[in-house]
């Protein structure tokens, strides 16, 4: 299944803002054209068992992925140009994306994913928590993401990190909100040095 040849992906945007978000063990780093090779195999390995299924050879399939992960791509930039692309790093290495817009009253979570080795270890719940007290630091609305609606665990994920449904856009993803307690008070959040 040969791919037609398409203009290079756009580079991420300029840089917006701080770093968003600290949380330990992980750093934060502004994706660059560099990270391509890095965010195109997260990708695969979030969509592989979606696909697994279908009769297509893993050249077939990679090739399939790459194309998904390029129209991602490009719909995300356009889309979201005033959004932060961050790698979450642990030790240095990249380990998964935060995707993170937080130009408007509600911070928009766009994309956050992790390598599967680092899935269900702790890591997502301190990035999001991370998020959420910089959201309210920095005085935010409140936190918006989506989830796909046959997305269950993710769905009970963000239930135990305060979220609650505020959208059901069938068929396919579930509006979610947090929003700080009435009663917080905005404080100061140290955040490391961005490359």
């Amino acid at each position: 299944m040969p791919l037609p040849d398409v203009s290079p992906l756009p580079d991420f945007p300029a840089r917006h803002a701080d770093t968003p978000v600290c949380a330990e063990p992980v750093t934060f780093r502004r994706a660059t054209r560099n990270d391509l090779t890095f965010l195109r195999e997260l990708y695969r390995s979030f969509r592989a068992d979606e696909f697994a299924s279908l009769a297509w050879s893993p050249e077939q399939m990679r090739a399939f992925l790459d194309q998904q992960f390029d129209l991602q791509h490009r719909a995300y930039v356009a889309t979201f140009p005033q959004a932060d692309f961050l790698l979450i790093l642990s030790e240095g290495m990249p380990v998964g994306r935060l995707y993170l817009d937080a130009s408007h009253d509600h911070w928009h979570i766009v994309d956050i994913g992790l390598t599967s080795e680092r899935r269900n270890g702790g890591l997502g719940f301190a990035v999001m928590q991370a998020v959420k007290r910089h959201a309210q630091a920095s005085a935010a609305a409140g936190v918006v993401l989506h989830v796909a609606c046959d997305n269950q665990g993710a769905q009970r994920f963000y239930r135990r990190l305060g979220f609650r449904e505020v959208a059901r856009e069938e068929p396919t993803c579930v509006r979610m909100v947090w929003t700080p307690e009435p009663d917080a008070v905005p404080g100061q959040v140290a955040l490391p040095a961005v490359n």
